[in-house]
This record gives structure tokens, sequence and C-alpha cells, in this order.
């Protein structure tokens, strides 16, 4: 649901204040398990966070994760599954357009998207460089960190629930389905409005919406894909002078607009719409894109991922993110940065997009090894530098061929073995050195087969990529493995904010995510399973503060004392 139509709605009664737990319970004496689908990609709005949020909160994000908010959606959540609801989330697997096939760029809405992210992320770094980051903080609207949390979020919904991936359809065609499977008793909850202290939030009754609004089941998927896909855009504003809305009572203009269409809407009828829509000129090009977007929430249309694509390979994959699911069905994946700026790291020598694509090149070999086309590419929608934007490149596997590579069944034999796995076949260590390039010390990884630290594999395995393309200095390696441990060792608590925001941590921070994020698509390739990884514990306020402390007392005894407990962890 679309913000202004989320609002037009509570102006004019249409949503009701509701306890969480009081409806749980209602639910419960009637006999009926309460299932509640939460959307893992608007977890970032819990407590209208990115409308409110203070100056201090925003100084904060400028640093990275937040452990206290991490805690605070796991409470959320929590507190759900101990009323006795059974709870489902649903997150992005695959990216489609709505036709199911590849946009082209220039009308890639994810592409553009990502160039104005990035855009505005350049932007905050800029004016980190010349003001104060509480100034920096105190005039955005908001700090662009919400895709960092993912692992986070994801690890807090596989403890409370379970996740449905939209590996073969959209995000929101998941959630229609599923929703669809409890209509007419279904009622939609605001996690904007949502208070974790009080646990109530603001109430929708589609069935109630809908037929106050006077309008068929055709015409309410046409009023969500007008106010959803449109609303805001170029596009809307030319199609709103056209129909002469007022700009005051522009969502009731649109309602009474879709309310004069035919009930049943017809191939004739959405050619008319595309006419008002897109204008003479474009509405033949551009109507049968209109056509699918308003039909995608057809629940009789769509079919659960969990339904489709479910040989072998596939569903292994799919016990997995949704990298190496896109990468064996061809299917065009999308390069998401946060606060990397190209132009901080070709400073630095480093070609942060040769970086990405080697990997995924590497990746893309191991996946296809057995496809045996070699003719076989794959597309990706990244960021070559800071001067172009996102466009679709092509990604040509690189193939192992030192070594035979076994097939992705027995890659991931590993993954299925019962028990706790003590020790790795050498084909899938073998298939690491290949992915990144290192030779890697058998004797060394032994500590992380053997011990309950094999979770931690994942950001030692990183720091040692990053020392090994020249992206830190072993010491600054050495305090990103001293801060993990530290938050890995303490409870999450309120940590004081820095006097200054030094820029040397802060793109440090922001990189690695990422770093251990392809780290993560590598450990996977190479047939390792989600106990050799966890998400991320490095709080970016303690890592920032530590990082200026030891940086300008230096590589002192103390610090090689804190250091020895970790020198096992220690593989750069």
């Amino acid at each position: 649901m679309s913000i202004p139509f989320a609002q037009y709605l509570c102006q004019n009664g249409f949503s009701t204040t509701v306890s969480i737990e009081q409806r749980i319970q209602e639910s419960k004496s009637q006999g009926k398990s309460p299932t509640i689908v939460i959307d893992l990609m608007y977890y970032d709005q819990l407590e209208g966070y990115l409308n409110r949020p203070e100056t201090n909160v925003k100084m904060g994000d400028l640093c990275g994760i937040s452990r206290l908010r991490v805690q605070k959606l796991e409470r959320f959540v929590a507190n759900m599954k101990d009323w006795g609801a059974e709870l489902i989330f649903v997150t992005n697997g695959a990216f489609f357009d709505t036709s199911g096939q590849i946009i082209p760029d220039q009308d890639d809405s994810k592409g553009n998207s990502k160039d104005w992210r990035y855009d505005l992320q350049c932007a905050i770094t800029d004016y980190l460089g010349n003001e104060h980051y509480s100034r920096v903080a105190q005039d955005a609207r908001f700090i662009p960190i919400e895709r960092i949390w993912t692992e986070s979020v994801v690890k807090v919904a596989r403890k409370y629930g379970r996740i449905l991936w939209a590996w073969d359809n959209t995000r929101h065609q998941e959630i229609v389905k599923v929703a669809g499977l409890a209509f007419p008793r279904y009622k939609l909850w605001s996690l904007v409005d949502c208070s974790v202290q009080s646990m109530t939030t603001n109430e929708f009754d589609p069935l109630t919406i809908r037929r106050s609004l006077r309008l068929s089941a055709k015409q309410m998927r046409l009023l969500a894909a007008l106010s959803d896909r449109y609303f805001g855009t170029a596009t809307f504003v030319n199609f709103a002078e056209r129909m002469r809305f007022s700009s005051q009572r522009s969502v009731a203009n649109l309602i009474a607009y879709v309310r004069k269409t035919a009930g049943n809407l017809q191939e004739l009828d959405y050619l008319k719409i595309a006419r008002d829509l897109f204008g003479e000129e474009k509405y033949i090009e551009k109507f049968d894109e209109f056509k699918a977007v308003c039909e995608s929430y057809d629940i009789s249309k769509i079919t659960l991922s969990t339904e489709q694509n479910n040989d072998c390979v596939s569903m292994q994959l799919k016990k997995q993110d949704s990298f190496n699911y896109d990468i064996y069905h061809g299917i065009k994946f999308t390069v998401s940065i946060t606060f990397i700026d190209y132009r901080y790291w070709e400073e630095n020598g480093v070609d942060f997009y040769e970086v990405c694509m080697a990997l995924y090149r590497r990746i893309s070999g191991v996946i296809l090894q057995h496809k045996k086309d070699p003719t076989l590419v794959r597309y990706v929608n990244i960021k070559r530098s800071h001067q172009e934007a996102y466009g679709t490149v092509e990604l040509e596997p690189e193939y192992p061929e030192d070594f035979y590579v076994p097939s992705l069944e027995a890659i991931f034999s590993m993954a299925e073995r019962p028990g706790v796995v003590t020790d790795v076949p050498d084909f899938n260590v073998r298939l690491l050195e290949f992915i990144t390039g290192m030779p890697l010390d058998r004797s060394a990884l032994e500590f992380f087969w053997k011990t309950d630290q094999r979770s931690q594999l994942q950001d030692s395995l990183t720091l040692c990529y990053m020392v090994k393309l020249n992206m830190m200095d072993t010491f600054e390696a050495d305090m990103f493995l001293l801060g993990i441990h530290r938050c890995r060792r303490e409870e999450p608590r309120l940590i004081p904010l820095p006097k200054n925001l030094n820029l040397r941590a802060f793109h440090l921070y922001f990189v690695y995510i990422k770093m251990r994020t392809l780290m993560k698509h590598s450990f996977y390739a190479a047939g390792l399973d989600d106990t050799f990884m966890d998400e991320c514990y490095l709080d970016g306020l303690l890592f920032q503060n530590l990082f200026q402390q030891w940086r300008s007392a230096g590589d002192t005894e103390s610090f090689r004392e804190e250091m020895t407990p970790l020198k096992r962890f220690r593989l750069h």
C-alpha cells in the first residue's frame, strides 16, 4: 500500500487502532490458528523509523548497524510468537519485472532506484567531508542504510517463523497469494504505526475498504497499480494534469477516476486507461507492461514460489540466499551497495566493480559447470564506475580448469549430512580457493571445522580477502576482528556517539558489510552450509569508537595482548 493511499484511508476513517495481542487471542478463541505475514523488506519502517528519526539516531546510522535496533525488532517478533501466532516472513528472492522478463535498461525502475540511492549516499559522503556529522544527520531526512541489516533480520525471521522467498514471483505477489487464502477474513496491519512498547498498530479491513469505495476486484487492482507503481512519478504527474486532478485531492480524484471505469475491466478498457496514463505517444508501447502490472495481483494466476522449480538442485539453492538461484536459472540480479563510494576506492587503488565481477564470474563457473554450454552468459545489473549509471552487464562464467568439479548435488551434500560436521571434504576447500583466488591453510581452517567457532569463518575469511585486495592493512583487519569478538561477547548496549566521524572507518565499515555478503555467496557456491556463516555482529558505533581509539594509540603492547586470544581467528 502506498503511503499517500494509506494516509487517505486513515484520514477518512478506514483504519482502527488495535492491540496485536488482543487480535491474536481473539483468533485463538475462535479455534483458529492466527497467521501473521510480515514483509521483511519493510522492517526498517517499524515504528515509522524512516519518517521520524531523531538527529542522534541518524548520527548512529552514519556509523552503521545498531545491535539495539536489531534487539528491538526481535522483541517485537518474539512477542507475537509467544502469544501463539504463526509467523511467515516474505522477502525478495529473484527480481523480475511484472511479466517475468529482463527489463530494458532504460525502463529498469530498480536500476534507476539504485542510481538515486547511490547519488544520495555520495552527497551525504561529500557533506561529511565538509561538515560535522551531527549537521549532516540533522539535515538528512533519513540515512539510507536499511539494506545492511538484511542478515540480522533474516536470522530473527528464521528463529521465530518461516521465510517465504519470492524466488519466482515479485514479493508482493507472494504476499497477495498467501493473504488471499484467508480472504475475506484477513486484515492489514501497518508497520509504520506499530509500537513495540504497547504492541498496538493501525488495522485496515480490505473488504470493507473496497465496498466503501464502491470498487470491483479488478478496479481495486487497478487502483493498487496506479497508486503503488506510478504515484509520485513523472508519468503520474502528467496523467494528473491531463485528468485535471486537484493537487490537494489527488488520491480522492484517482479513486473517482477508477470508479468510472468498467467494473469488469477488459482489453479495450486497459487500452483507454493506458492512453490516459502515458499519453498518445507512449501508450501503445507501454500497454503490455501496464496491463501486466494491473493483473499481477490476480491470485488465480499466481503460483507460489514453493510450488515452482522444485528439482533437486533448485531446492538446495532455495535453502541459500537468492544469488546462486538467480545464476542457475538465468535471472538477472541487481548488485546493491550501501555507502560504497567508487571514487574513494578508486583513489585507494581498488576497482570495486572488478572486485564484484571477479567473484561473480567464478561463482557462476562453479554453478554452471555441468550445464556443458560454452555459450552460456548471465546478466547482472551493476554500477561500473562513479560516472556510469547502473546498467546490464554480461557475466561470462569462469570455469575451474585444474581440478574436477563434482555435480551440484555432490557439492551441496555437505549441508545434508546429519549432525555437526567436523571435517570438510577437500573439494569444498578447493572450490573456495578457486572462487577467492587465495590459497587456504588447511590446518588453520580445521580450527573452524572442529570447534563451535565455525560461524565466525565468514568474518575471518572476509578480512583475509580484503587484506589480499589491499582494501585494508593488517592492523585495520585486527581492529575489525577485535570489534567483532567484543560484540559477540557482550550484550547489546547503548553506546555513546563519537565526538567526530572518522571517514576511513566509515568507508571501511560499509565496504566490509558488502564484502562479507560476497563471501557468503562464495561459501554457498563452494558447498559450505549455514553453520559457517552468521549475521554481522559488528556494531557500527562501537567500531567507530574503537577505530579512533586504536588508530590514535597505534599497535601498542596492550592491543597485542588483546589480540593474543584471537590468533586462531586471524587468517590475514
